[in-house]
């Protein structure tokens, strides 16, 4: 492979860590921002939602864009309106400008995840596919543990507005680099026509698709727990249990370096034995920290150590899984790989909200409800799997 295509992932990574860092380094200053643009708290935290909102929003339309026109400019597309959107953030004078900026910001998830990971997966093959998309999950998960940190340390020595400063320049240096290194995966042969008719076809096939639409939810289940521990952990280790804030920043430590040595492990494993096989072991994994979790918390409800261990078997098994399922679900799809990611980022980004909906409705700021949540989550990925297994063995057996 040439340096060129190797640098690629590697690039293309520090442009996602970067955008999530968007919000991850953002949260600290909300009371700043509340104070220097004389607006209220509620208007102040509407600007992370605008953002969440802004990365659900245009999935389903860059992915037909992406087959039409190709990865690139779609991706790059995205870029420029993260930048822009970025430098607006920084010089916003009043409350709403800042909220439809962040917006826009937030739609550059879109463009990633769609002609980013696409290029991704058309670039190589299954097990070189499973490996680099695991090393770029362990790398991007970093942004939620260490964001926050380093947003409390532009804050020390400067204010909110030079967060969105610092994150634009970035972008700018990375987008460049990567302007350079990234190739054109889908060739002009191959594109697709435009036309709503057939996009709505492709739509309708792939919702249709029930090995796709199983490794999709499969994927989205761990990644809807991961996101309600993220959104529910400060609350849980601050006030139900009066810690302070650094425990749960050591928290996310040893729950993302779980995930991050169970992707590393995954993307060793997968040269020796089968995709499959793999993600089984990933969700016993989960299965069995979920339901863990649940038992230590109705019988030792003080016993917060316990539960984050729990949780590290859970997120190791989601690591060891996540590249995996994702490239199982490609696979299953006979759909052009715009439509297939944009259908599949959008169900992603539905559980993400699904997750993080579940700290308004079900978790009610007890240890076992927080719990119960991640044993119903492993239990239902592992069933879900199982099916998928059944119904293998049964075919093999009637071919036979």
């Amino acid at each position: 492979m040439s340096k060129k295509l190797a640098l690629f992932p590697l690039l293309l990574v520090l442009y996602e860590i970067i955008v999530y860092l968007s919000n991850d380094m953002y949260v600290p200053a909300l009371p700043s921002i509340m104070h220097d643009l004389f607006t209220t708290s509620h208007l102040t935290q509407l600007s992370v939602t605008t953002c969440f909102l802004g990365a659900v929003s245009m999935q389903l339309v860059l992915g037909p864009l992406s087959d039409r026109y190709g990865r690139k400019p779609i991706l790059f597309g995205g870029a420029i309106v993260f930048v822009i959107s970025t430098l607006i953030c920084a010089f916003a004078p009043h409350i709403m400008t800042l909220l439809v900026a962040r917006f826009f910001q937030g739609t550059a998830v879109c463009s990633i995840s769609v002609a980013g990971y696409a290029a991704i997966h058309e670039m190589y093959e299954t097990k070189q596919a499973i490996q680099t998309i695991a090393t770029m999950n362990s790398i991007t998960v970093l942004a939620p543990a260490v964001g926050p940190l380093l947003g409390s340390l532009v804050l020390l020595f400067g204010n909110w507005r030079n967060i969105f400063e610092l994150l634009a320049v970035l972008a700018i240096v990375v987008l460049i680099c990567l302007f350079r290194k990234m190739p054109e995966t889908h060739a002009h042969s191959q594109r697709h026509p435009l036309k709503l008719r057939l996009v709505l076809t492709n739509y309708a096939s792939l919702f249709c698709n029930i090995t796709f639409l199983r490794h999709t939810l499969i994927f989205c289940l761990l990644f809807s727990a991961m996101i309600a521990w993220i959104a529910a952990g400060p609350f849980l280790i601050t006030l139900t249990y009066h810690q302070p804030p650094y425990v749960f920043g050591l928290a996310q430590v040893f729950v993302f370096g779980a995930f991050i040595a169970g992707a590393h492990i995954a993307g060793r494993l997968i040269h020796t034995i089968s995709p499959h096989r793999i993600v089984h072991h990933g969700l016993i994994y989960a299965c069995v920290g979920g339901i863990l979790s649940a038992i230590l918390a109705y019988c030792f409800s003080f016993f917060l150590i316990g539960f984050v261990l729990s949780l590290m078997l859970f997120t190791h098994g989601a690591g060891r899984g996540f590249a995996v399922l994702s490239r199982q679900a490609i696979e299953a799809s006979q759909q052009p790989m715009g439509t297939t990611m944009a259908v599949f980022s959008t169900i992603m980004s539905g559980f993400g909200v699904l997750g993080s909906a579940f700290i308004s409705g079900f978790y009610n700021g007890t240890l076992l409800s927080l719990a119960a949540f991640f044993a119903g989550v492993g239990i239902i990925a592992y069933l879900l799997h199982q099916t998928d297994r059944t119904r293998t063995e049964t075919c093999h057996d009637t071919a036979k």
